[in-house]
This record gives C-alpha cells, sequence and structure tokens, in this order.
C-alpha cells in the first residue's frame, strides 16, 4: 500500500512535471512562433525596401552567381527572375548587349574579390532597347573570419543627369563657339569673379587665362578710376549699356560699353559681360562731332563772308560813286593850285579844300579796302620802315596827345624780311591796330608794336589751312580791357563797334583791317582775355627781292604832252571832263566820248596817239570789251587802263591784249600824266 502510495505520488509528480514541461513547451513553440513571425516581418520589409528601391540591388556568389535581383533591375530589364537568377552576372541581360561591358565588369569583380570597391560607370539596356547610363558599383560582403560571403551589386539609373550633362555640354561648346567667333569680349562672372572668358576677353586686356580666372578681375581690367563706378553698377544689379574705361596689362587705357544679362551657369546665378572695346567708335564720335562743329563753323564763317561781301559790295558801289565826286572836287582845285599864286588868300582856301577832299579820299579808300577793291599797285616794303614812318606821322603824334599815359614799346626785328603790298594801307592798318588798342586803355597801359620773322607750318587759330612758308608777323598788344567773346566773332564786321558812332571813328577800322590783310595774301589771329588785353597778329607773305629805291619828286616838264591826240573813254562826263582838263593843262590834244560804242565809232574816222580808257563803264561795253574791239580796227592802238577800283583781272587782260599802265582814280595830275607819257614814249 505504501508501495502503491508512492507510486502515485512519484506518478503525480512525473506528471505534474510533464504538464510542467508541456507548458514549458507550449510557450517555447510560441516564442518560436513569435520570432518567426518577426523573422517573416523582417524579411518582408527588407524584400519590400530591396524591390521597391529606385536603385538596382542584387546578390552574388563568390564565383559570381547571381542569387538575388531587386524587382526595380528586372522591371527596368523587362525581365524575370528566370531569365538571370542562376546565371553568371556578366551573362545576365543587363550586361550582353556589350562585350566592353561584360570586360569591364570582369575586371571589377576581380577587384572586389580583393576585398576592394568597384565603382564604374556602365550602359545597360532598358526595356524599349534604349542604352542608359548607370552608377554602378560592386562591393563585397565578407564573414568574421574576413572571408568573402557574397558580393553585392548596385546600379542608379543616371541616363537624365547624362543628359543633362550632356545638354549643359553642348550648350557650353555653343556658349563657347558663339563667343569666340564673337568681335568683342564675352565674361562670365559671380559678383565680379572671372569664371569663363573667350579669346578676345585675353586678348583685349593682354592677360593669360591663369592670371584672371577664379579671380577678381575688375581692378586688374578696369582703370582706378571707373573702378568705384563699375562696383556701383554690378552692385546695383544694372544691365547696361554703360561705358567705361579699361585697362590693360600694360596700363594702356582704352574706352569700353559694358552689356549685362542675368543666367544660372551650373546652378549658380551668373551675369554675362560683353564688353566692347570703342576705342573706334569714339574716335568716330568724335570725328563726327568735330565735323558738326566744324560745319558749324564754316557756316558761321560762309555767313559772315557772305555778310561782309554783301557790305563790302554795297561799299564798293558807294565808294566808286563817291570817289567820283571827290576826284572832281580834288581834281579841279588841283588844277585851280597849279595856276593860282600861292600868296594869296585864295591858294590857302584852295589847299583846304584839296585836304578836306583827300581825307573825304581816305574814308572812300576804306570803303574800297572793305570791298576788297582798293589795294593799288605794291611795291616792294619793309614793315620796320612803315612802323618808324608811322610813329612819326601827324596822326600818330594826335594819338599819343591824346592818351599820354600810355607807354608804347616799340620792337623791331634788325633782320626783318621784305613784303610785297601797299605801303598806304599797311600804314593805315597799323595805325587803326594802335588806335584801338590805346582806346582800350582809357586811363593808361602799354602799347606795345613787334615785328618777327616767323615759318608756317600748320594752321593758325582761325583758319583751316595756311600756305606753309616764310612770314613778317605784325603784333599790336595792349593791356586794356580785352574782347568779350561775343564780340571777337563780330568785330571785324563793317559798321560794328562799341564806341559813340562819330565820336571815335566810323567802324570801318578793323574791317579795313580785315580787307588789307586778305588783299595782301596773309592771316590775322586775335587773342584777348577781358581785364588783361588783347593781341592782334598779322601773318604777310615774305619776298626774297630788295626794297625798291625811294623816288624824289618829279618836274612837271618830265611828264608834259607835245601836243600829241588823247582821247578820253569814261561814262562819267564829270571824270570825262576832269582827265580832259588834266591833260590840256599838261599841253595834251584831248577829245572824250561817254561809251564804247562811241570810242569805236570815233576811231574808225579819227587817228588817237593813246586813250585814256576807264575800265567800268555801264550801261555798255567795259574798258576790255572796248579794246579788244579797237584792236580790230587798229592793231598798235597805245591806251592806258583808268578805274576807281583795284587792278581786276580785266584789267590785267587789257593788259595783256597791250594796254599800257593803270591808274586808280581820283586822278592826281602827276600820276595821270606820267603814265601817258610812260606808254607815248614805249616803243
Amino acid at each position: 500500500m505504501n508501495d502503491q502510495a508512492r507510486t502515485n505520488q512519484e506518478l503525480l509528480r512525473e506528471i505534474s512535471l510533464l504538464k510542467q514541461k508541456i507548458k514549458e513547451m507550449e510557450k517555447s513553440e510560441s516564442e518560436r512562433k513569435k520570432t518567426e513571425e518577426a523573422l517573416r516581418e523582417s524579411e518582408q520589409k527588407i524584400r519590400a525596401l530591396f524591390d521597391q528601391t529606385f536603385q538596382f540591388i542584387g546578390m552574388l556568389t563568390p564565383d559570381g552567381t547571381l542569387i538575388e535581383a531587386n524587382r526595380t533591375a528586372m522591371k527596368f530589364a523587362g525581365i524575370h527572375e528566370s531569365e538571370c537568377i542562376g546565371l553568371p552576372f556578366w551573362n545576365t541581360p543587363w550586361w550582353t548587349h556589350s562585350a566592353e561591358m561584360q570586360n569591364r565588369l570582369r575586371e571589377a569583380f576581380k577587384s572586389a574579390l580583393k576585398g576592394e570597391v568597384a565603382r564604374l560607370e556602365v550602359t545597360h539596356p532598358a526595356a524599349d532597347g534604349t542604352i542608359h547610363y548607370v552608377d554602378f558599383s560592386l562591393k563585397p560582403v565578407m564573414d568574421e573570419f574576413g572571408k568573402i560571403k557574397f558580393l553585392i551589386p548596385e546600379g542608379r539609373d543616371i541616363n537624365e543627369r547624362k543628359e543633362m550633362e550632356e545638354a549643359l555640354r553642348e550648350s557650353e561648346e555653343r556658349f563657347r563657339c558663339l563667343s569666340a567667333a564673337a568681335f568683342d569680349a564675352v565674361i562670365i562672372h559671380e559678383n565680379g569673379v572671372l569664371l569663363s572668358a573667350n579669346e578676345q576677353y585675353y586678348e583685349m586686356f593682354g592677360y593669360e587665362p591663369e592670371e584672371l580666372l577664379g579671380k577678381q578681375a575688375l581692378p586688374l581690367t578696369v582703370a582706378p578710376e571707373a573702378l568705384e563706378a563699375m562696383r556701383k553698377e554690378i552692385t546695383s544689379g544694372g544691365l547696361g549699356p554703360y561705358e567705361s574705361i579699361g585697362q590693360k596689362k600694360d596700363e594702356t587705357k582704352f574706352p569700353i560699353e559694358i552689356r549685362v544679362r542675368q543666367l544660372q551657369y551650373k546652378g549658380r546665378d551668373v551675369r554675362v559681360a560683353v564688353i566692347m572695346n570703342i576705342t573706334e567708335r569714339k574716335r568716330a564720335e568724335e570725328a563726327c562731332r568735330q565735323a558738326e562743329e566744324e560745319k558749324q563753323r564754316l557756316e558761321e564763317r560762309l555767313h559772315r563772308a557772305e555778310k561782309m561781301e554783301a557790305l563790302g559790295t554795297l561799299a564798293g558801289g558807294v565808294a566808286h560813286d563817291l570817289n567820283n565826286v571827290l576826284g572832281v572836287v580834288v581834281g579841279y582845285t588841283e588844277l585851280l593850285l597849279m595856276n593860282a599864286d600861292k600868296s594869296t588868300p585864295i591858294a590857302s582856301q584852295l589847299m583846304k579844300i584839296m585836304k578836306g577832299g583827300q581825307k573825304a579820299a581816305v574814308i572812300v579808300d576804306d570803303l574800297l579796302t572793305l570791298a576788297r577793291r582798293g589795294v593799288s599797285r605794291r611795291q616792294i616794303i619793309n614793315l620796320n620802315k612803315i612802323i618808324t614812318d608811322t610813329q612819326l606821322s601827324p596822326e600818330f603824334e594826335k594819338l599819343q596827345f591824346y592818351h599820354p599815359y600810355i607807354q608804347i614799346k616799340i620792337d623791331l626785328e634788325p633782320e626783318l624780311l621784305n613784303i610785297y603790298g601797299s605801303s598806304v594801307h599797311l600804314s593805315k592798318t597799323l595805325f587803326n591796330l594802335a588806335s584801338n588798342a590805346a582806346e582800350a586803355m582809357p586811363e593808361q597801359g602799354i602799347l606795345s608794336i613787334k615785328t618777327a620773322n616767323c615759318y608756317l607750318d600748320r594752321p593758325i587759330q582761325g583758319y583751316d589751312e595756311v600756305r606753309e612758308g616764310d612770314y613778317v608777323v605784325l603784333s599790336v598788344s595792349d593791356t586794356g580791357e580785352g574782347i568779350a567773346a561775343e564780340d571777337l566773332k563780330r568785330i571785324f564786321e563793317p559798321f560794328y563797334t562799341k564806341k559813340v558812332m562819330g565820336r571815335s571813328g566810323t567802324g570801318l577800322g578793323l574791317a579795313v583791317v580785315w580787307g588789307t590783310v586778305k588783299d595782301h595774301q596773309g592771316y590775322i589771329n586775335i587773342q584777348s582775355e577781358q581785364g588783361k588785353g588783347s593781341t592782334f597778329s598779322l601773318y604777310f607773305p615774305v619776298t626774297r627781292q630788295e626794297v625798291s629805291p625811294e623816288t624824289l619828286p618829279i618836274a612837271i616838264s618830265e611828264y608834259a604832252g607835245k601836243g600829241e591826240s588823247i582821247l578820253v573813254v569814261d561814262d562819267i562826263q564829270e571824270q570825262r571832263d576832269l582827265a580832259a582838263s588834266m591833260l590840256r593843262a599838261l599841253n595834251y590834244n584831248v577829245s572824250s566820248v561817254s561809251s564804247g560804242e562811241e570810242a569805236i565809232a570815233y576811231l574808225r574816222e579819227h587817228h588817237v596817239d593813246l586813250m585814256v580808257l576807264d575800265m567800268v563803264m555801264d550801261p555798255g561795253m567795259d574798258g576790255l570789251d572796248t579794246y579788244r574791239s579797237v584792236l580790230e580796227i587798229c592793231s598798235k592802238q597805245k591806251a592806258i587802263i583808268v578805274s576807281g577800283f583795284s587792278e581786276s583781272d580785266r584789267v590785267h587782260n587789257a593788259q595783256a591784249l597791250g594796254a599800257g599802265a593803270y591808274v586808280k582814280k581820283p586822278y592826281v595830275i602827276e600820276k595821270l600824266g606820267l603814265a601817258v607819257r610812260e606808254e607815248l614814249d614805249r616803243k
């Protein structure tokens, strides 16, 4: 019983232990199931990651057999597991399109078996047959003993990136070609740091690429004085066009124009600048500006010339008429004086009439000079003598009397060259300039008269060109008020004056100076500064001939007539009568007619020893046409030419046909008599 009871207890204990073991087993199984479930979930997650990743992932045995490949890789190639799993990796569809790719993979596999990570850029065919670029790597996985258990091939489709890179490369190539073909410099910069530039840029500034790339190029290529303005343009985002001053490596400066555009370059906000060397354009603009100024200057000069010509024509016409009147007054007075008793009051009165007429003739002569018709026969003269004679003249003494506080300085070049001209007009020109200078110094000052030799080989102020050669310069300076800029443009105009008309000349003084200089083929230059004074410099071309010796007064018997017959041809009756009276007083047999046509008719019927032929007759034939017709009647007919104007081309043409001397009106009995006598005695 006891044994039986023990057996039951043992049996119960064993049953209890068995139940406990069963519970433990049940618990262990539950834990196993939980573990299996967790492992299955983990495998599912890994598989999901493995299959759903954008990358191509697989697994290889150490001999290169593919044992795993994710869905992304198989979907890309359009294949199933059966078409790739279990095959050598290089024989799978990803590689069989290219023997080169297979060889590169084998080389990468060898590197991976050595424990290295192999990475290379390869191509794989896609399901649609297109070839894609793939960033491929092969990594070995080792156990705790360093033995390779398997290898992980991994790939990433980079076709889109490659297309972008190719597009960028093509874009950069197009930019390079366009910038290389451009005539201008083209650069890409980021806040002034040079990223890229074409060859023209380096040529323009004289640098090598390595000297500027990656650097702040502005301080090296922009002139210091323009650098701050350029930085402000960059900071403000100005796109231009704007101008600046470029500077080469050798510090040569030149004008540039810049145009800027903003764009993206390799993922960066940059600016493309086109830089143009505008030196030629600036020169062209300057040339255009100068041409426009020259045009305006020429138009002003033309306007002044036309105005002077119009006034000169008017003045010449008035002077011609006045000359005819004065000629009669002075001429008949001279005839009366020839026969008057010098001790009688009437002789003194006649002398006063003559002097008054001569003064009026001076004004008429000014008008003729203005009209450029007043320069009489020229001779070889020296300006030093003109100045000395003028300084001793009563007019100059009067000038000094009215301006006692003015100091006069004379500086004459001892070796002054001679000129060819009219001493009367040059003396008048000097006096006019000296008188104006004195009046510009109402209280005190210095009047300087200077002569010098000079050689002109370039234009002087106011002239576009001058005849190169030797010149004599007459300078008249004062330390007076100076001339205002607006007056400088008009001082040579007739009757233009700042003085009180009638109290100080006629307003013709400087106009006469201008006309005299023109008639002597010279130039005039004015330097004036208000408050400091003015200098008038007159340039006259020189001659190498010597000054003619002075002639002594000639006795009337030297040019008196011997009863020869003279025909006076003049359209003005008073002038005909005066010339006839003078010639009769000299013992000539004189007839007169009023036109060229009458002269021709007269000579068909009568013989005369000499004609006194007026050059300007209106209406009808002038002196030249008359003389031509007369020579058809009498081929050896002698004649002298008379006129109130200067020697013109028609006078010279008549002399070329055989006419003798030219006599300028108003008549002076000595000059007329000498001309007639000389021509009659000429063989």
